[in-house]
């Protein structure tokens, strides 16, 4: 499994490195570690603007300030990302951990690097908390949640997490094709012994051209089945609910009235011209609310 980490050495950053203990992630997983320097050189066509008052020793003194100052920018980007791939190794000696240096716009080149290194899941920390304590999705996170192609694991943590111990994972599924993805995603993983997985389908029996709330239940039930065997068959230990109501709002509350360590969901494969905006707001309301991780399974990941 190809993991790329967005990781810039901040709080959040740091927090997403310690969630890797509960991701479930197989030994053979190749972490690389992406760090975006933002650097800025100014166009060489600077000395000929009409107007300009620079000298040509100015501007020769001035190239070479911000030549330096790129050069430090690198360097310090270079060391972020090292001492990160140095704690994964060390949770981790049996990954393969690289590093790669991007400079640019953060959300972009993270998107640009995942497609051209082909990999299955990105992670990256949450990286902002509102003044009530609740945490929020930070620009590049936001985008990168959006707007990559394959799957994405929006990190959170505020403690040490043993690595060892057994995990709490929710799951949002539905009859759609995404609840396969996200089955499938779930079963690959190598998780700790003990660690259970709840399957959470909201419904919402009220809406336009629903179906009765009996032939509702035994769909339902039907796929859960399903999803029970697929993931008892990898040790996982599995429950399920089905609630009425809203679907974002239903995981939130299981997730926190069952102390869960993840939320997996899917997108429902949106795409075209309103992808940008909407990948299906289930996944996004729960990626800016959630307070733990959320995993968003994208069908490039499987």
């Amino acid at each position: 499994m190809k993991v790329l980490i967005g990781y810039d050495g901040s709080a959040s950053a740091e927090a997403a490195l310690e969630e890797l203990k509960r991701a479930g992630l197989p030994a053979d997983t190749k972490i690389l570690v992406a760090t975006v320097a933002s650097i800025w050189t100014p166009p060489t066509e600077i000395a000929s603007l009409p107007g300009a008052a620079l000298t040509s020793r100015r501007l020769t003194a001035t190239m070479a300030q911000l030549q330096n100052q790129a050069e430090r920018t690198l360097n310090e980007a270079e060391e972020t990302a090292g001492e990160a791939a140095a704690r994964i190794k060390s949770d981790f000696p049996e990954w393969q951990v690289g590093t790669t240096i991007l400079s640019g716009d953060a959300a972009f080149e993270i998107i640009r690097q995942a497609a051209a290194w082909h990999a299955d899941l990105i992670v990256t920390g949450s990286q902002n908390r509102s003044a009530i304590g609740r945490f929020f999705l930070g620009s590049v996170s936001q985008k990168v949640f959006i707007e990559a192609d394959c799957s994405v694991r929006i990190a959170r943590s505020e403690t040490t997490i043993d690595k060892d111990a057994s995990r709490r994972i929710v799951a949002g599924i539905d009859d759609s094709e995404s609840a396969d993805l996200i089955v499938d995603a779930i079963a690959e993983r190598n998780w700790t012994a003990n660690s259970a997985v709840k399957l959470v389908t909201a419904t919402d029996i009220f809406r336009e051209n629903s179906v009765s709330p009996f032939k509702e239940f035994i769909k339902t039930q039907d796929f859960h089945n399903q999803a029970r065997e697929k993931l008892a068959a990898s040790g996982l230990k599995v429950s399920a609910a089905v609630n009425v109501g809203e679907a974002s709002n239903e995981l939130l509350v299981e997730a926190e009235k069952w102390n869960a360590d993840c939320i997996f969901v899917g997108t429902r494969d949106i795409r075209g011209i309103l992808d940008r905006f909407l990948i299906g707001s289930v996944s996004a309301g729960l990626a800016a609310n959630a307070p733990c991780s959320v995993e968003v399974v994208r069908a490039h990941a499987v």
